[in-house]
C-alpha cells in the first residue's frame, strides 16, 4: 500500500507526531549513511510492510512532502503516532512482527468505536495497521479495508480531530477539515487502484460502501469517480435511442432491445454502488425503463394494423426487458398497464386471424350495402343485394360461427336493408290502388316477387329483434299474396261465366248470379272490364278466356240456386276489392 509503504514518515524513520527537531536530525543521519553508500535502518521500519528505500533522492522527496502543515496531517493519517505508553507497547510488539498482539492492545482502547481524547491515537494507529496489512496474506481483504476506512472516518469527523492535528503540527495552526477529507479519499482511491474490480481484489461498490461513515459529499465524491461514466453512458444511450425511434419507428423494437443490452452492465453497477432505494438510481432506472417501453409501444402501433406481421410477441419481449429493470412509481404503473393490454391483444390473436381471413368478404358486403343504400327501392335491387351478399355471409359464418355477434350484425344489416326496400315497394303499390285501379293487375306480380326475395332471406341469420320483424312482415305479404290468388281465381271464374253467357245470347255468369243484366253489381263488373281489364294485355287475355269458357259454366249452373248463391258471394268479395 503506497500511502503506508512509501509514507514520508516511514522513509525518514519517524512517527507522525515527531517534532521538527527530530525531523531535521533524522534527515542528517540518513544523509550521512547515504554518503558512504550505506542505508540506515530504524527500529520502526516494520519490514512486513515491505522494503524501505532511503536513497538521497527518496529522503529529499519525503522531506519535501511534509514541509507544509496540511501535508504533515495528511501523511500522519497513513502512519503511526506514538502518544503514550499504550501506543509504545503496541508499536514495540509491531516492531517484533507481533501484528495480532499490537492489534489487541489498540482494540482495548476502543469503546463502541467512540473517538475520545484518550484513544484517538490508538484508533488512528489501528486503522493504519489494518490498511497496511490489507494485502498481507496475498489477496485483498475488503472487510479489513472497510474497518480501517470506517475508523479513519470516525476520527476525521470527531470533535477530537483537532487533538490529532495539534499532536502532529502543534498549536496555533488551522487546518481545513474538508480539504483533508477529500485528499484522504483521493489517497485511498490510489491505494486500491491496483486491486479494484480484480479477482481477489475489491469491488467498486465495496469501496464506496467503506465511506459510509463519511459525510454525504465525500461519499458522492468517491462514488462519482466510478458512477459518472456509467451514468453518462446510460443518459447518452437513451437520447440516441429516442432519436432513432423518432426517425424510424418501424425498427423501434430493435432499438429498445439494443438500449437494454448496451446499458445493462452500467445499470447493475449503479445499483450495486447506490442501492436500489437510492433516489438517483431510481430516477435513471425509471428513465431507462420508460424509453425501452416507448420503443415497444411505438413498434406495436406501427405494425398493429398490418395483415402480414404480428408485432405482439416482439413488443412484449421488449416490454419485459423494461420490466426487468424494476422501475418504480408512475413508470411501473404505466409499464404494468401496457403489458396487461398487450397480453390481451396477444390472447386475441386467433380472433384477429379469423378477421383477417374474412376481410375480403366483409369489404364486399360493406360495399354492397353502401351501394344499395344509394339505389332506389325496388324488388330487383333488393334481390341483387341478397344474392350478392349471401355467399359472402356464409363464408363469414363459417369463420366466426352462426352465433357470433359481429357476424349476426353484418348479416342483419343485409336483411334489414333488403326488407326495408321490399316493404316500401309493397306499401307503395297498395297505396296506389286508391287512385289507380289498374294496379290490381301488377300487384300480384309485385307481391309474388317480394315473396320470392323474402323466401331467400328467410334462411339468413339475423338478430332476434330483426327476426321477429321479418317474420311479421313476411306473414303480412304472404297474406296479401293469398288474397290476390283467391281474387284471381274468382275473377277467372267470373270471366268464364260471362263468356258463356255471351255466347248463349247475353246470359252472363254475373247476370245469372244477380238475376238481372242491369243489376248495380253487374254494372260495376262491366265497368271494371271496360275501364281496367281491357286496358292491358293481361286483362284482355283474361276477358278472352272468360268469354271462351263461361257459356259452358252458365249452362251447367243456371238451374242450381245454391251454386248461384256461392258465385254471388265470390263476386261480392271481388267487387268490394276493385271499388
Amino acid at each position: 500500500m503506497n500511502a503506508v509503504k512509501n509514507n514520508p514518515y516511514r522513509t525518514l524513520g519517524l512517527f507522525g507526531n515527531s517534532s521538527e527537531k527530530e525531523l531535521q536530525k533524522q534527515i542528517t543521519t540518513i544523509k550521512r549513511f547515504a554518503e558512504v553508500g550505506k542505508t540506515k535502518a530504524f527500529d520502526y521500519d516494520f519490514p512486513f510492510f515491505g522494503e524501505v528505500v532511503r536513497s538521497t533522492e527518496k529522503v529529499q522527496e519525503a522531506a519535501s512532502k511534509i514541509e507544509q502543515a496540511k501535508n504533515k496531517v495528511h501523511y500522519a493519517l497513513f502512519w503511526f503516532l506514538n502518544s503514550g505508553h499504550i501506543d509504545e507497547a503496541a508499536l514495540n510488539n509491531l516492531k517484533e512482527g507481533h501484528i495480532e498482539k499490537a492489534t489487541e492492545i489498540w482494540e482495548k482502547t476502543l469503546k463502541d468505536s467512540t473517538v475520545t481524547a484518550k484513544n484517538f491515537a490508538s484508533i488512528s494507529n489501528l486503522s493504519t495497521l489494518q490498511l497496511g496489512i490489507v494485502t498481507y496474506n496475498g489477496s485483498f481483504d475488503p472487510e479489513k479495508f472497510s474497518a480501517s476506512i470506517d475508523l479513519k472516518g470516525k476520527l476525521l469527523l470527531s470533535e477530537v480531530f483537532n487533538n490529532f492535528v495539534t499532536t502532529v503540527i502543534g498549536e496555533g495552526i488551522s487546518i481545513n477539515r474538508d480539504i483533508i477529507l477529500k485528499e484522504f479519499a483521493d489517497e485511498i482511491l490510489q491505494i486500491v487502484k491496483p486491486y479494484l474490480n480484480k479477482p481477489n481484489g475489491i469491488k467498486s461498490s465495496q469501496l464506496i460502501s467503506a465511506f459510509n461513515s463519511f459525510p454525504n459529499e465525500i461519499k458522492q465524491y468517491v462514488s462519482g469517480k466510478f458512477t459518472d461514466r456509467p451514468l453518462n453512458n446510460i443518459e447518452n444511450q437513451i437520447e440516441l435511442t429516442k432519436q432513432k425511434r423518432d426517425d424510424n419507428p418501424n425498427d423501434a423494437e430493435q432499438y429498445g432491445e439494443e438500449l437494454y443490452k448496451n446499458t445493462k452492465e452500467d445499470l447493475v453497477f449503479l445499483k450495486n454502488v447506490w442501492g436500489s432505494n437510492n433516489v438517483q438510481y431510481q430516477m435513471i432506472a425509471n428513465k431507462l425503463a420508460n424509453e425501452i417501453l416507448q420503443c415497444a409501444v411505438d413498434f406495436f402501433i406501427e405494425y398493429r394494423d398490418s395483415d402480414e406481421y404480428d408485432p405482439g410477441e416482439p413488443a412484449m419481449k421488449v416490454m419485459k426487458m423494461a420490466k426487468a429493470i424494476n422501475p418504480t412509481g408512475q413508470t411501473k404503473s404505466r409499464l404494468d398497464e401496457n403489458i396487461e393490454n398487450l397480453q390481451e391483444w396477444i390472447n386475441d390473436s386467433s380472433e384477429r386471424e379469423k378477421q383477417k381471413n374474412i376481410k375480403g368478404d366483409l369489404e364486399i358486403v360493406a360495399s354492397k350495402i353502401q351501394r344499395f343504400q344509394n339505389l332506389p327501392d325496388t324488388i330487383s335491387n333488393a334481390k341483387d343485394l341478397v344474392v350478392a351478399c349471401k355467399p359472402k355471409l356464409l363464408n363469414i359464418r363459417a369463420a366466426l360461427g352462426a352465433t357470433d355477434d359481429f357476424y349476426l350484425k353484418i348479416s342483419s344489416a343485409v336483411v334489414n336493408n333488403a326488407l326495408n326496400a321490399l316493404i316500401s315497394v309493397v306499401n307503395e303499390e297498395q297505396n296506389a290502388l286508391q287512385w289507380d285501379r289498374t294496379k290490381i293487375i301488377t300487384l300480384p306480380t309485385t307481391i309474388n316477387s317480394a315473396m320470392e326475395v323474402m323466401n331467400m332471406m328467410s334462411t339468413m341469420d339475423m338478430v332476434y329483434e330483426l327476426k321477429a320483424r321479418f317474420n311479421q312482415n313476411k306473414s303480412t305479404i304472404s297474406g296479401i299474396q293469398t288474397q290476390l290468388n283467391q281474387i284471381t281465381s274468382r275473377a277467372a271464374s267470373y270471366s268464364s261465366s260471362r263468356s258463356s253467357s255471351s255466347s248463349s245470347g247475353g246470359c252472363y255468369i254475373a247476370t245469372m248470379a244477380y238475376g238481372s243484366y242491369e243489376h248495380p253489381q253487374v254494372m260495376e263488373l262491366r265497368k271494371f272490364r271496360d275501364n281496367t281489364l281491357s286496358k292491358s294485355s293481361f286483362g284482355r287475355g283474361f276477358i278472352k278466356t272468360y268469354y271462351k269458357y263461361s257459356p259452358k259454366l252458365v249452362e251447367q249452373l243456371k238451374d242450381k240456386p245454391l251454386v248461384n248463391q256461392t258465385i254471388k258471394s265470390i263476386l261480392n268479395t271481388l267487387i268490394r276489392f276493385i271499388k
